[in-house]
């Protein structure tokens, strides 16, 4: 398909679910399923334009009393976020607005792209955000986002709050029996964690 007849079908659904039409859960299907294609030169071109990012976020507005539209919609727009490296203040604002979703899944995929988004650093409450992750469930799944941006902001942990995230990787690691490779990686946050603190404690009583 040509560049100007892939964007004229994309456009075309993503203007369908302007009018609020009854079968929207299959169209934002269509656009989430577009999003995680295989990348070619014609997804790039269209999903990487920030003003797609912002009219599907507007749309996305009026499908929040729909949770199943509203999480497909999330959905679409944390992987553009993440495949086209679109990072809007926009999207920050929407993800915020459902960081706390009732919704389990909604609040789940907000957690896996919020916390790395440029906007996120000067979140007043970032740290407490963070710490609350591993409480989202699936519990396998949170853990693999909280060891992700743990690693992300290994350098910025605070020192108060070392022990709290080394003891709930320890638990965490008491009680799955995670393959090898998995149950190094904590292991090699952990280590890292416990030999800062331990440095700060020297430094502290030299």
């Amino acid at each position: 398909m040509s560049k100007v007849n892939y964007e004229e079908e994309m456009l075309r659904i993503i203007n369908g679910l302007e009018a609020l039409p009854e079968n929207a859960l299959s169209l934002i299907k269509k656009v989430y399923k577009e999003t995680c294609a295989e990348i070619g030169v014609n997804r790039i071109n269209f999903f990487s334009n920030p003003s797609m990012m912002e009219k599907l976020i507007k749309i996305a507005y009026n499908y929040e009393a729909d949770e199943k539209n509203l999480e497909l919609f999330v959905r679409t727009l944390v992987m553009i976020s993440e495949r086209f490296k679109v990072n809007t203040q926009s999207l920050y604002s929407f993800l915020m607005r459902h960081a706390e979703s009732k919704n389990k899944r909604i609040k789940f995929v907000v957690a896996t792209r919020i916390v790395f988004l440029p906007q996120f650093d000067n979140y007043e409450n970032k740290w407490e955000y963070i710490l609350s992750i591993p409480k989202i469930p699936p519990k396998k799944d949170s853990m693999r986002v909280f060891r992700l941006v743990i690693k992300h902001r290994i350098d910025e942990v605070p020192d108060e709050l070392k022990k709290e995230v080394i003891n709930v990787m320890r638990k965490f690691l008491d009680q799955e029996n995670l393959v090898v490779d998995t149950h190094n990686l904590f292991l090699d946050i952990i280590e890292q964690l416990s030999n800062s603190t331990e440095d700060l404690k020297t430094r502290l009583y030299k």
